[in-house]
């Protein structure tokens, strides 16, 4: 699918599982927004609120469409996907593609399980 960013190596074995994928210079949605380079530290990109800028209208519906264009492709396949957050979406030109899809397969809870598993009426 043109929104899922390519793995260029995976392998897995009973106790672990290993992902490569190519560089990406113009980093992930969360760098636009925070204004970081993806090679700088963690806490130099995400924790000064001051550098952080909200996106065009222009960009969040270009990049909107995309993310619900490929999460529709996935439901449509029966895939679960339940990772998305702006670190997991790789910036390619003008261009959203989702990350970090194996994740179900391997078993890791969606990112979100914390906060809808304080809610007893949500299985």
């Amino acid at each position: 699918h043109p929104y899922i960013y390519k793995i260029t190596f995976a392998t897995a074995n009973e106790s672990s599982a290993l992902v490569i994928r190519p560089f990406s210079e113009k980093g992930t949605l969360k760098d636009l927004i925070y204004k970081a380079k993806p090679k700088d530290p963690f806490l130099k990109k995400y924790c000064n609120p001051k550098k952080i800028q909200g996106l065009e209208l222009q960009q969040i519906k270009i990049y909107g469409r995309q993310i619900l264009e490929v999460l529709k492709f996935l439901h449509e396949k029966g895939f679960p996907y339940g990772h998305l957050h702006s670190a997991n979406v790789m910036l390619d030109g003008d261009t959203c593609k989702l990350m970090d899809l194996e994740n179900s397969l391997l078993g890791l809870p969606s990112f979100y399980r914390s906060y809808f598993s304080q809610f007893r009426k949500i299985n």
